[in-house]
């Protein structure tokens, strides 16, 4: 769980059985953790970039020892991940049929993204202590309810680029102490639309941005698809997601428009002056963003690396200048100060999700190898089944896994396994990448247990079911209908002939 802007990644000593042991034992099992996952972060951009192979090992033990950690440290969820992925072992070795590539395949992709996100949330530490974002969010609150659903969505969208679910901290924390202040009651009109615009904001960066774990996932899995291949189109994905989720929000208001806090919304005024500001802020947000993705795509370039290898190295850099900035150049204070609440608060308080990350990458492959993918898809192509059918089965399949608490990650990674030859079935690779990066911004708006619907819900004081299933059917409901006629069409539309 991520913490307040005043104090980002503050880890909690009451989690899992830590609350049984001595405070200073506890300590040092965080600050180990920390320690732990920024080592293994760098030296999977060293082996990645550099070509160290030797790493790999240091880097399994680091893993395991992680593990073995989080497994005292973290939550509930966790150790029940641990115990699914220790499950693993027996069953690779009783009914896989290459047991050690597919071991090897699932290490692999557990290193892959325990350091790519430890990479992300260590870009949370200066971007929590940026006054520019901090006045960014406070703009953003103090307009109209209609301009200020179109700014939360842009600014919960941007913010999400570097900040991950800092952004969501930041933002709901801002819009829903401004709406308290106000007199707005947790159903008011108001919150609920600022919740919502939040988390759609924050979800669509997974069509398109280089920090997301969903392009990472999609790209490592569909071959023949780069990323410089998906992003224009993901890009205009944001864009219909984003105007979707805006239409849906006046449409709301007009089906609502007779309730009285609507009116109260309605008559709040901008502040010219702060939407001026706002305008020169966001120009400067958009040339921060830019610098950071230019830095990762040269690192990539450069390097002859993909780009969530390019990530493992490159975020950190450029966290460090930015602190740096932000200390006025005092190494001194750099270290003592913002580098050391990075190690050990910030990533020991995320040890539980980036566990899961960790065990879900690892269990994918696995749960893929034991799989009947072949019969799968001999039933499919024998019974000639349309691509459009196909996909939009496959796009149900995550949205509903997301729904009942499935992380999407294993049933993306299972699904694209299952899907792994689309050609073969007629399916262009480049559709059923867009479509299944669709379906996990979708569920992951609908789901009641993805990190960013629990969160922006604890910030607005209502349970997450409420958030995603209640307030959000209005969306869910257009959003689902028009993606499921989107997908069947350029399914059609994008077939490939099979001979």
């Amino acid at each position: 769980m991520a913490t307040s802007p005043d104090s980002p990644g503050d880890p909690t000593l009451n989690t899992g059985f830590l609350r049984y042991l001595p405070e200073k034992f506890s300590r040092g099992i965080l600050s180990l953790q920390g320690i732990l996952l920024i080592s293994m972060c760098l030296a999977s951009g060293f082996q990645g970039i550099f070509g160290l192979t030797w790493l790999k090992f240091p880097i399994l033990a680091g893993m395991i020892l992680f593990s073995l950690l989080v497994a005292i440290s973290g939550s509930r969820v966790i150790r029940i991940f641990l115990v699914l992925g220790l499950l693993c072992f027996p069953l690779t070795f009783q009914y896989a049929e290459d047991v050690w590539h597919t071991l090897n395949e699932g290490a692999v992709r557990a290193q892959l993204f325990m350091s790519f996100i430890t990479a992300i949330m260590v870009l949370r530490e200066p971007a929590f202590r940026s006054q520019l974002l901090q006045a960014a969010g406070n703009i953003i609150v103090r307009q109209r309810q209609g301009r200020r659903v179109l700014m939360l969505l842009m600014g919960s969208h941007l913010f999400g680029l570097m900040m991950n679910m800092g952004s969501v901290v930041l933002l709901s924390s801002i819009a829903s102490s401004r709406d308290r202040e106000k007199g707005a009651t947790g159903h008011s009109i108001a919150q609920r639309q600022s919740a919502l615009a939040i988390v759609h904001g924050f979800v669509a960066t997974m069509m398109w941005s280089p920090l997301s774990l969903a392009l990472v996932v999609v790209l490592s899995q569909v071959q023949g698809v780069t990323s410089s291949m998906i992003t224009p189109l993901g890009l205009l994905g944001v864009l219909f997601f984003l105007a979707l989720s805006f239409a849906v929000s006046q449409l709301e208001v007009r089906l609502r428009r007779h309730r009285p806090e609507l009116a109260s919304t309605e008559q709040e005024e901008t502040e010219m002056r702060g939407g001026a500001s706002f305008l020169k802020i966001l120009m400067r947000v958009i040339l921060l963003v830019v610098v950071i993705f230019s830095t990762i795509t040269a690192v990539s370039l450069g390097a002859s690396v993909s780009v969530p290898v390019a990530v493992t190295l490159a975020i950190p850099l450029i966290t460090f200048v930015w602190l740096m900035i932000q200390a006025h150049g005092d190494l001194g204070i750099c270290l003592r100060g913002p580098l050391a609440n990075t190690i050990f608060r910030t990533l020991p308080s995320q040890s539980s999700e980036v566990g899961i990350l960790l065990v879900a990458g690892f269990m994918g492959p696995v749960l893929v190898a034991l799989m009947p993918t072949a019969d799968i898809n001999a039933f499919l192509h024998s019974h000639h089944t349309p691509p459009g059918v196909i996909v939009l089965v496959a796009f149900f399949a995550i949205v509903a896994g997301g729904v009942v608490a499935i992380n999407p990650l294993i049933s993306v990674t299972i699904v694209l396994g299952v899907l792994a030859d689309p050609t073969a079935l007629g399916i262009h690779p480049l559709y059923l990448a867009l479509s299944i990066l669709g379906a996990w911004v979708v569920g992951s708006s609908l789901s009641p247990y993805t990190s960013v619907t629990i969160v922006t819900a604890s910030m607005f004081g209502v349970k997450s079911t409420t958030l995603a299933l209640v307030w959000n059917r209005l969306f869910g409901a257009i959003a689902l209908t028009v993606c499921a006629g989107l997908i069947f069409i350029f399914g059609e539309l994008t077939a490939i002939p099979i001979p």
